[in-house]
């Protein structure tokens, strides 16, 4: 299966919207890398099961604003990368 890649943006203070992006990817997945650059934006690897994608997207899309989506719409049990970029305003 291919990685997915998602693009967001956050209008909140950097260090709070980290620290609300942190919570919600935990409750679906796992973060096994971040890099930060500046105080422009961060990077985020996320190993996250197949069938938990879109509730992960649902989800930042209440803290973020998120570019479009297609959902995936699985029940698979099997391990997908996300590579997640957050530009800060």
């Amino acid at each position: 299966m291919e990685n997915l890649f998602l693009t967001g943006y956050c209008n909140d203070e950097r260090h709070k919207g980290i620290s609300e992006i942190q919570n919600v990817v935990t409750k679906y997945g796992d973060i096994i890398d971040f890099k930060i650059f500046s105080d422009i934006s961060l990077s985020i690897v996320i190993e996250i099961k197949e069938f938990k994608i879109d509730e992960l997207y649902d989800d930042l899309r209440k803290n973020l604003g998120m570019n479009k989506f297609e959902y995936v719409n699985s029940t698979s049990q099997k391990e997908r990368t996300i590579y997640l970029n957050i530009t800060f305003a």
